[in-house]
């Protein structure tokens, strides 16, 4: 089989859209475009999400994902990660990301600049108001949980 059909193989049971969605984390996470995330690079995602891991905690984290033993993290290995388990419950995780982007309020604008700039992404203010114009359903100007629901919902 070609690359392609061993990563819908790998997305096991999620949608494409969700694939598409950790397509874009991967190509975010993955700041060389060395087609694997290092574990330098692991580490700098780690500190933009508030996280101290040790070089341990990291080693540890790559080799749960690390499906080929080569020390860091390739796509298909990534998607593993994701796939949805029986007993898992998604708007605890949508929740979770909330909570993480927004500091437990609806997200903003400067929310989604801040988050992604930690993460290495730096937007202008036209793609940012891209964003908020797809994701705030109800064009308050914040994304609060029913937004993100009514996005999910329509994939």
């Amino acid at each position: 089989p070609g690359f392609c059909e061993f990563c819908v193989n790998m997305a096991g049971n999620l949608t494409d859209w969700e694939v598409g969605e950790f397509k874009e984390a991967f190509a975010l996470f993955d700041n060389d475009k060395s087609g694997t995330i290092e574990p330098e690079e692991l580490q700098n995602i780690m500190s933009a999400l508030g996280q101290d891991a040790t070089e341990q905690e990291i080693k540890d984290m790559i080799g749960i994902a690390d499906t080929l033993g080569t020390g860091r993290i390739d796509f298909p290995s990534f998607l593993t990660q994701f796939q949805h388990k029986q007993d898992e419950d998604v708007q605890d995780q949508m929740s979770e990301a909330f909570k993480l982007i927004g500091k437990g309020n609806a997200i903003t604008k400067d929310n989604i600049k801040e988050f992604l700039s930690k993460v290495g992404e730096n937007l202008t203010d036209q793609e940012l108001d891209e964003v908020m114009k797809f994701a705030d359903a109800d064009g308050d100007g914040v994304i609060n949980l029913e937004d993100f629901d009514k996005i999910y919902e329509a994939k």
